[in-house]
């Protein structure tokens, strides 16, 4: 089977779009983006001089154009570096402090990206115009519309270093941190809730609804399963008249030769054919918080647990981050999982987000790491609360069985008896 076909250009946009959206999110784009920028700005520069007039540079005392370059060339890099190494320290103590994968969130800080790529393109841009005006490329017009290029560049330096301030109050910062987690693991919860199974059919039992018939596609290595882009799979799907199932779950991990999906088609898949449905589900050393709110929420959870540790003893942290993870929970709304009525994709088969498995990865581990904590464990049983009146279905299920977990698991860790008395009085009705 020939993988070639001309797939749906509205579906194949979906996934262009979907790649550049996540690759725009790299610091290195916005410093390519705005060096480019610079370079435009130079050469338009030198295109606009036979429209400026004779003498408007003694005029507005262009010449100062030289003197402003220097200045900015001696200094941008210097900024550069000093601020690349405030970077990583605020990096470095959020991954120390408070979780290893709190760089996953950090480092996609769009304030961040856009301050150094300002600092950094400003040296370039400094650079590239002192070479310029030593080959004598601006005459005594066009250094007129390089004047006012240079002070546009010294304005947006102002307004960068003016946020650059404002960002550094709170980078790394636990309020900072966990607010960014939160923010990405809501999303992540929202997209499943707008697509259960990544808007395709729900593939609930494997065994008996992947047809006997059906080609394994296996991973060419090791790692876990980063996303799914179903947009890119029906595309496939509908070029090649074929339907795709997809086993494994967005977070799972997986082995060279495990089944990354099962093929039902008119003939053998060929091999470019099967390197575009790996493509379609990447398989990469660490998770994404893209399509895995598991995943967001368990680096949450990280911060509480480690905040209870004996070495820290910060039950506070640990309060916050059990209402947090509720706000996100809440984001999934009422859905059970297939959605309901026609999938967007129906050439895709894919398994449902498991309801247990968010709970397992975030309030189990918290009111196991609280002990005889009894505000903490209190805490928990409110936020589960929160989460029960917010939601129904299985959502709402899960959530009361690990309610229910949380709260045999305190009652046999409190030894006070005075403690244990108030905490079943906090419960009233017995909790969620």
């Amino acid at each position: 089977m020939q993988a070639g076909a001309a797939p749906g250009g509205r579906i194949m946009l979906k996934t262009v779009l979907r790649k550049l959206a996540q690759i725009s999110r790299r610091i290195y784009v916005r410093v390519i983006m705005f060096a480019v920028l610079d370079v435009i700005a130079l050469l338009g520069a030198v295109a606009l001089s036979p429209f400026i007039p004779d003498g408007a540079g003694s005029f507005i005392g262009a010449d100062a154009v030289d003197t402003i370059l220097r200045v900015l060339a001696s200094s941008m890099l210097a900024v550069t570096t000093f601020s690349l190494t405030i970077m990583t320290a605020a990096f470095a103590n959020a991954a120390s402090n408070w979780t290893p994968r709190s760089h996953l969130v950090l480092r996609e800080d769009t304030v961040t990206h856009s301050v150094l790529a300002t600092f950094l393109g400003s040296y370039m841009f400094a650079l590239v115009a002192i070479v310029m005006r030593a080959a004598g490329l601006f005459d005594h017009r066009g250094i007129v519309v390089l004047f006012f290029v240079t002070i546009a560049v010294v304005l947006a330096i102002v307004v960068s270093i003016i946020r650059w301030i404002v960002r550094l109050e709170g980078l790394g910062s636990l309020p900072f941190t966990a607010a960014r987690l939160e923010e990405e693991a809501g999303r992540a919860m929202r997209r499943a809730a707008v697509r259960p199974c990544h808007g395709g059919h729900c593939l609930r039992d494997p065994a008996t609804q992947i047809p006997a018939g059906a080609v394994a596609i296996t991973g060419a290595g090791h790692g876990y399963v980063q996303q799914i882009f179903e947009a890119a799979l029906q595309s496939w799907a509908e070029a090649n008249g074929a339907r795709v199932y997809v086993p494994v779950s967005v977070g799972e991990y997986v082995q060279t030769g495990d089944v990354l999906a099962h093929v039902v088609c008119d003939g053998e898949p060929d091999a470019r054919a099967v390197e575009t449905l790996r493509e379609a589900i990447p398989v990469r050393d660490v998770r994404s918080f893209e399509q895995d709110p598991v995943f967001g929420i368990s680096v949450l959870a990280e911060i509480a647990t480690r905040a209870l540790s004996p070495g820290i003893n910060d039950p506070g942290t640990a309060i916050d981050v059990a209402h947090r993870i509720s706000h996100v929970l809440r984001c999934r709304g009422a859905d059970d999982g297939d959605g309901g009525g026609a999938p967007e994709y129906d050439r895709l088969w894919c398994v449902a987000l498991d309801p247990d498995e968010l709970f397992r990865s975030s309030y189990d581990p918290i009111s196991r790491e609280a002990g005889d904590c009894v505000e903490v464990q209190i805490a928990v049983q409110n936020a589960l609360r929160a989460v029960v009146a917010g939601l129904d279905g299985a959502m709402a299920q899960a959530a009361r069985d690990c309610a229910a977990r949380c709260r045999d698991r305190a009652v046999g860790a409190i030894r006070d008896a005075a403690d244990r008395d108030l905490f079943r009085e906090r419960l009233g009705d017995g909790g969620a």
